[in-house]
This record gives C-alpha cells, sequence and structure tokens, in this order.
C-alpha cells in the first residue's frame, strides 16, 4: 500500500522536531503553508527567517540580544585585541545607537554560518557606521593610541538560543493553528494570523462565546445567543425555593405571620 503523504503542517512539525532537518527547510515549507491558508502573517514571517530582516521591520524580542561592546588597536607599547569598552566610553551622540545589545537582522543560515565558522566561542558583528565612529574616536584618543575596529562580540551559544527559538516557534505556530482549527491541515487565514500574534508577538489568545440555539423552528439557529441568567442563587436560599415554589413558601410565610400577630392581640382564630 501506498504511503499517504503527509499535509503540510505535519511535514513542519516533524522537521522542526528533528534538529537534523536544516531549519530553512521547514521555514520555506511555512511560507508554502501561508499561502495556501491565504496569511500574509505567515508568509512574512517565515520569509524573514530566512531572508534576514530590514532595517525597517519589526524584529521579534529574541532577536534582539545581549553583546559587549570591543575594540581593536594599538598604545605606544601594545596590541590590543577585543578589549571591551563601557558604553559611556563612546562619545554622547553615539551612546543612543552604540548599545550594549545587538539585533540580529541575519537570516537563519547566515546566522548558521557565523556559528560554525567561529573558533573561539564568540562572534563579531558590526555596522558601516562604526568606520565613521571609529575615524572620530581617533581624532579624539591621545598621540601615540589608535582604534583600528570597533564591533560587537556575541556569545556563540547566544546565537545557537536564537535559532532553537525559531525552531521552537515552528512547532508552537502548528500547535496553535491546530488548536484553532482542529481537523485540517491547511488552517484558515485567521487561525494563522492569530497564531503568529501569539507565538511571535506575545499576543493573547482570542476568547471563543459559545451559543446555543432554542428550538423554536427553523429560524432558531439564525437568533441563537448566548443563555442569560436573571436569577442568582443565595448561598442561604435552597436551590429549589426558587421559581412557583417560592411563592407558595412566601404565601405560606405570610399566613403564618398573620396567625401570629392574632394571637399576640387575642384575635379569635380564623
Amino acid at each position: 500500500m501506498a504511503k499517504t503523504p503527509q499535509g503540510l503542517m505535519t511535514q513542519i512539525e516533524a522537521e522542526a522536531l528533528d534538529s537534523s532537518v536544516p531549519l530553512a527547510d521547514a521555514l520555506r515549507k511555512c511560507i508554502a503553508l501561508g499561502g495556501r491558508s491565504g496569511s500574509a502573517d505567515l508568509r512574512d514571517w517565515a520569509r524573514r527567517e530566512l531572508e534576514g530582516y530590514s532595517p525597517n521591520d519589526a524584529l521579534p524580542a529574541y532577536r534582539i540580544v545581549a553583546a559587549i561592546i570591543a575594540i581593536d588597536g594599538a598604545t605606544m607599547t601594545a596590541v590590543i585585541k577585543q578589549q571591551r569598552i563601557a558604553r559611556s566610553s563612546l562619545p554622547d551622540f553615539a551612546q543612543d545607537q552604540i548599545k550594549e545589545e545587538v539585533v540580529l537582522h541575519q537570516g537563519v543560515a547566515e546566522l548558521e554560518h557565523l556559528i560554525s565558522s567561529s573558533d573561539s566561542g564568540a562572534i563579531k558583528i558590526t555596522l558601516p557606521a562604526m568606520g565613521d565612529l571609529v575615524t572620530y574616536m581617533n581624532s579624539e584618543v591621545p598621540y601615540g593610541n589608535s582604534i583600528s575596529a570597533m564591533y560587537w562580540v556575541v556569545a556563540v551559544s547566544t546565537v545557537v538560543g536564537v535559532l532553537d527559538r525559531t525552531r521552537t516557534n515552528l512547532v508552537a505556530l502548528v500547535a496553535e493553528m491546530r488548536a484553532a482549527d482542529p481537523g485540517t491541515d491547511v488552517p484558515s487565514a485567521e487561525a494563522a494570523r492569530q497564531a503568529v500574534s501569539v507565538v511571535i508577538n506575545g499576543g493573547k489568545r482570542n476568547k471563543v462565546s459559545f451559543t446555543s440555539a432554542q428550538a423554536l423552528g427553523p429560524s432558531a439557529t439564525a437568533n441563537a445567543s448566548a443563555p442569560t441568567y436573571d436569577v442568582v442563587d443565595s448561598p442561604r436560599v435552597p436551590r429549589w425555593i426558587h421559581g412557583p415554589w417560592g411563592v407558595l413558601v412566601g404565601l405560606g410565610s405570610i399566613v403564618s405571620g398573620l396567625a401570629g400577630v392574632a394571637a399576640w392581640q387575642g384575635w379569635p382564630p380564623f
């Protein structure tokens, strides 16, 4: 018997759970799933993870990681390599732009290459603007000192963690889409949009209100609404007292009260 081909969601889940499968393969299938479901949110997230984020894109929080600022240079007596400097050592105008954190815009394949090519347990990341900053700082340092490069240093383990988070997000996206649209391997556009909102953007799940139709004929389903309850049970009143039995009990209480007043006044009994 021929094996039934798995649907896209099942394939994505299986590949995301298998660390031996390249992450890029599962992300490409995620783009295809976004096309079939009609979800631009799902397509865009997977494509940016593959190709990288542009400076104008809003980055997920997990792609902003801690880093140290370091320089290479020389003094009159020594050569400096990967010397950490405090952010406060930068010119005032640069401190808002150069922080002790770095935004990882790179696609997953480039991040994987940075990890595999590192032989020191650290990854150096720089920006073109840092070259201009180095030129300015060299004009301010004492004679005999110079800076040749400035960059961020990020631990390899940190970048590995970012890629692992992306893989986990793929599994979580599938789980959210299945929960929203059970029984299908191609979710609706709304289910995919909500999954991206919850998993990637940290949004909240939508609350689902169930309605019950009254057996009032063919139009009952169209006019159905959520049931409402006007009577609130009191912990001091037994539940059976509410409704018609409550009227009888109330009348009995009134009669008993009148009988008591009559006896106290010496009136003849009823």
